[in-house]
């Protein structure tokens, strides 16, 4: 019989994936795994009966765990041959990740919605967002969504790799209407989102795992200051105020999220949360090492492991030892 695993496709220098598939490994759930950037030399078998052979391992996922597989990381190691065929090879590579998770028992990260979805499901949830509008001319939007000042960000990542481990930035900035004549860098004529500003006394960045929440209140200057000055950044880990805990968990169940970060503004006059957006493969580690805690850490991989024994039928609590081994924290 093949064995049962977890399997987890990343790249190589995911630094959350990498600690949460030893501390798996440690409490006896196997982890197999396949980055984007190291897929030179692998053979790959997948058959009918749902077992997976890599480079001779045979295995059954259990759960399917998408986080950073993206082709785009690899150029370098893609073999040699017509553009049409490279292209092909990324396009295969990428749907072989995306049915292998929709195939699996269970996912993490397939669901991951745009903001487009993410905005109509908080809507209908009763949860307020900015009002906002995508468009490929801000300022001529900017006439049909009249504000003192505005963001500009992005539709979907804000960063792109156009080298294998360089990543250009294209980070929301906040703007006058009288600048908005588009992000720096980009074409002219690129979808973007123009959100009107929300004059704002916190902001949160909430992860769900499972049905753990973990919240960290994040006090900055500028929306960019994460990425370009992360010295000036507090990050403290607070308690979710309950509409931004109840908001965030009615979303995830909405778009399927099992594993995500959710960004929230508390509105200067009301108090009332404002949702920003989700990411379904939200990086951790930055927050928590600024708040001197490894809470959701341990939160993703009590959740793995929960759902790799919900597949393999075996559902139970966890012993008081694996408790204890988790609460340890990294140095434990």
């Amino acid at each position: 019989m093949a064995e049962r695993s977890v399997l987890l496709l990343t790249r190589r220098d995911d630094g959350e994936a990498t600690e949460a598939s030893a501390l798996l490994r440690r409490i006896g759930v196997p982890v197999h795994r396949l980055d984007a950037d190291g897929l030179a030399d692998v053979r790959a078998v997948h058959g009918q009966d749902g077992v997976l052979t890599l480079d001779g391992h045979r295995f059954a996922p259990t759960v399917t765990w998408l986080r950073h597989f993206s082709l785009r990381a690899a150029p370098d190691g893609l073999p040699a041959g017509p553009a049409g065929g490279r292209m092909v090879y990324r396009d295969g590579w990428t749907a072989l990740a995306q049915q292998l998770a929709a195939a699996s028992p269970a996912t993490i990260g397939a669901a991951d919605p745009g903001q487009l979805v993410q905005r109509a499901r908080a809507l209908a949830l009763g949860v307020r967002v900015p009002r906002g509008l995508v468009t490929t001319d801000p300022a001529y939007a900017a006439g049909l969504l009249p504000a003192e000042r505005y963001v500009l960000k992005v539709l979907d990542r804000h960063y792109v790799e156009p080298e294998p481990g360089r990543l250009d930035w294209y980070l929301p900035r906040v703007l006058d209407r009288d600048r908005l004549a588009g992000l720096p860098g980009l074409p002219r004529g690129t979808p973007v989102m123009l959100q009107e500003y929300v004059e704002h006394d916190a902001e949160y960045r909430v992860y769900l795992a499972g049905d753990e929440l973990h919240a960290f209140e994040v006090t900055k200057e500028h929306p960019e200051d994460i990425w370009t000055r992360p010295d000036e950044v507090v990050v403290r880990r607070v308690r979710a105020p309950a509409a931004v805990a109840s908001a965030a968990r009615a979303i995830a169940r909405e778009t399927g999220a099992v594993v995500g970060a959710f960004d929230f503004l508390r509105d200067r006059d009301g108090g009332e949360p404002v949702f920003l957006e989700m990411n379904a493969h939200g990086d951790w580690h930055w927050f928590e090492h600024k708040a001197g805690v490894d809470v959701v850490t341990r939160a993703v991989v009590r959740t793995v492991r929960d759902l790799h024994r919900a597949a393999i039928g075996n559902a139970r609590p966890a012993a008081v030892g694996l408790l204890t081994f988790l609460g340890a924290g990294r140095g434990g």
